[in-house]
């Protein structure tokens, strides 16, 4: 069970990204019943008896319409489920920039944690000794390559 005091309030954080992911969502719904209708009346046309174009649409409307409707109705159940996954990393990363503004005008900086089950846990322990070094003023140490450090062990 999860706890509220945990729990994210906002879950449109990051109107940019997530309006992206839901612009992309809605488009690929249009998409999809738009491919789908067009298949639908190809095979009605190619396989069906021959008849005036506007009764396939009337017909179609009669046995389709219903899964239409449906899929609308989905749709935003769909949305909501891609803003609560997309908030797994817009969060982390909308905390991890508020911390590092704050750095950077000189203010005092608490370690960041981030809520179980968010994507990329490691740039808050990442995060937070960069912020230990600095706070102690010791420089952050070089990073090293793959050569360097097996290099090192060797030795």
């Amino acid at each position: 069970m999860v706890n509220n005091k945990y729990k994210r309030r906002q879950l449109f954080v990051d109107p940019e990204v997530q309006g992206a992911l839901v612009l992309k969502t809605a488009l690929y719904w249009v998409m999809c019943v738009v491919a789908i209708a067009l298949m639908l009346l190809c095979w009605r046309i190619v396989t069906g008896p021959a008849r005036m174009f506007h009764t396939h649409f009337e017909d179609m409307w009669f046995q389709f319409g219903p899964a239409l409707l449906a899929s609308f109705l989905v749709l935003p159940l769909v949305i909501y489920d891609i803003l609560r996954m997309s908030n797994r990393f817009c969060g982390p990363l909308f905390r991890l920039r508020r911390s590092l503004r704050a750095l950077a005008r000189g203010e005092p900086v608490a370690p960041i944690s981030f809520r179980e089950g968010d994507f990329w846990p490691e740039i808050a322990q990442e995060f937070n000794a960069l912020l230990a070094c600095l706070q102690r003023g010791v420089p952050p140490s070089e990073p090293q390559t793959a050569d360097e450090s097996s290099a090192q062990q060797v030795a």
